[in-house]
């Protein structure tokens, strides 16, 4: 589900620069679950999942990368990075998802509560989302995930084993970003991130009844002050407490 007709544009270019493929990071990602046992999610503690919010135009790719990398040397095991494509790769494949609801246990109560508590809008699209909403949740549920975007802070809220991020930063700063990344002029990156930033709003209000108030996340970081790596030092250190 697109936020808005124009949600995506010019970020799978700036996705690109950042991520691998979705095919080869959806590849990489069964080879670890793979290596898992199920047992193992039901009986041991889970392993932690992240997600990251950003208003429209902050760093959250590199943000996303950086993290991996930190992680997937701090904890000795592989972290995948999720983004709407691959999302959307794992909820059109029967194999995949039938392979994450084995791997969900017992159905959380949460889960269900979502689909029921959401506005009366949701329900004329229902059918079409909730699959996303389902895959998000079970993904975050499985731990060693960084989840950008998805409006997955709402989904997981209540999954004990997810820490929630979120990156803002002046309007100001958020156009440039897009000048440089996009090569697209200052005035239309101006207008571009603030009705990107409504639309996700709009969104996040219509379809998961929640916000972005501060008392949803646990750190929230302002791009326009900080580096990219001392964000995700910051992250590493907060999530391996």
């Amino acid at each position: 589900i697109r936020l808005s007709k124009h949600a995506n544009l010019g970020e799978p270019m700036i996705k690109s620069q950042f991520i691998p493929s979705v095919d080869k990071r959806v590849s990489a990602w069964m080879e670890i679950q793979k290596r898992r046992k199920t047992q193992d999610l039901q009986t041991k503690p889970l392993p932690i999942s992240i997600t990251i919010s950003r208003e429209f135009g902050c760093e959250a790719y590199p943000l996303a990368i950086a993290l991996k990398k930190r992680l997937d040397q701090h904890d000795d095991q592989s972290w995948t990075v999720i983004e709407e494509e691959m999302v959307a790769k794992i909820t059109a494949n029967e194999d995949i998802a039938s392979h994450l609801e084995q791997n969900l246990g017992e159905r959380s109560k949460y889960l269900d509560y979502i689909v029921s508590a959401l506005l009366p809008y949701w329900k004329s699209q229902e059918q079409a989302y909730r699959p996303i909403v389902e895959t998000v949740f079970a993904l975050a549920r499985q731990g060693n995930a960084i989840i950008v975007g998805q409006g997955a802070f709402a989904i997981a809220r209540d999954l004990l084993n997810c820490y929630h991020f979120r990156l803002v930063a002046h309007v100001t700063f958020r156009a440039e970003s897009w000048v440089r990344r996009a090569g697209i002029s200052a005035e239309r990156a101006e207008k571009l991130v603030q009705e990107k930033e409504a639309a996700r709003i709009a969104f996040l209000s219509g379809f998961l009844n929640c916000d972005f108030d501060a008392n949803n996340f646990h750190m929230i970081f302002n791009n326009s002050k900080m580096s990219i790596e001392r964000i995700a030092e910051l992250i590493v250190e907060f999530v391996s407490q």
